[in-house]
């Protein structure tokens, strides 16, 4: 019963996906959370400590690390991912929530054939109306999804750019005049900072790329009915033309 469940559970969850969705952006996911676990805090773990200034006024190298990362680039993508993450999980929950649904309109699985016997069309009607609900939810999570990558990648180059500058010059207080700091490292955070926005560029394309296939493979599958139903028709309407002229054949 637990891998029949399972099975129905990702056989729903991928129903409306194509490629993309199943399999580039899952692993682009995971290439992100593996490259912040492995990559990340190497580089940046140590960005407040070694950011050195030219001063020993007390409370001005914590003022001008502020000014110059109000947010640190590890914490901003670790919120980033979980952000992102959060349309597919409720996705996935509404998939749970819309399969535990069925099987319980069903009934138990000893009775489940009887019971799709006795319904008939209404259980293939209610099939359709779940499957068009879930079709809107993935499109919808999709959507979602595509704007918080915009927002995110657009909120990554406002506050960080393209390029980790080897020196920056504040002037805030308790400093006394211009002071000038240097982070450490600067190459190789310029390094991790455009793969990751890489990464993000990448899952921002293939998300809109997600939606462009929903999109042509509905109009795909109006289009393969509305061809079927009107060769039904045409073959219908010959076989009734056919049928006219022995029937209505005079009796001698």
């Amino acid at each position: 019963m637990c891998g029949r469940f399972l099975r129905q559970l990702l056989a729903e969850e991928s129903q409306h996906s194509s490629p993309v969705g199943r399999l580039l952006l899952p692993v682009l996911l995971g290439f992100r959370l593996l490259l912040l676990a492995a990559a990340g805090t190497g580089v940046y773990g140590d960005e407040q400590s070694e950011f050195v200034c030219n001063t020993q006024q007390p409370g001005c190298k914590t003022a001008c690390y502020d000014a110059f990362h109000p947010l640190s680039p590890l914490r901003f993508w670790a919120f980033q991912v979980i952000l992102v993450a959060v349309p597919s999980t409720l996705y996935m929950g509404f998939t749970l929530y819309h399969v535990i649904w069925h099987w319980e309109e069903s009934g138990n699985v000893k009775k489940e054939e009887e019971t799709l016997i006795q319904e008939g069309e209404n259980s293939r009607d209610a099939s359709g109306a779940g499957s068009r609900r879930l079709l809107w939810a993935y499109v919808a999570h999709m959507g979602v999804r595509l704007v918080l990558e915009g927002l995110a990648l657009g909120s990554q180059y406002y506050m960080y750019g393209f390029k980790m500058p080897s020196s920056f010059a504040c002037r805030r207080e308790p400093c006394l005049g211009s002071i000038t700091c240097n982070p450490s490292r600067p190459s190789e955070k310029t390094i991790l900072l455009k793969t990751m926005f890489g990464v993000s560029g990448l899952c921002l394309s293939f998300t809109f790329l997600e939606l462009v296939f929903l999109y042509l493979g509905r109009q795909w599958r109006t289009w393969k009915q509305k061809s079927s139903s009107s060769k039904n028709f045409l073959m219908s309407e010959s076989t009734r033309r056919r049928k006219e002229p022995a029937d209505n054949f005079p009796v001698v």
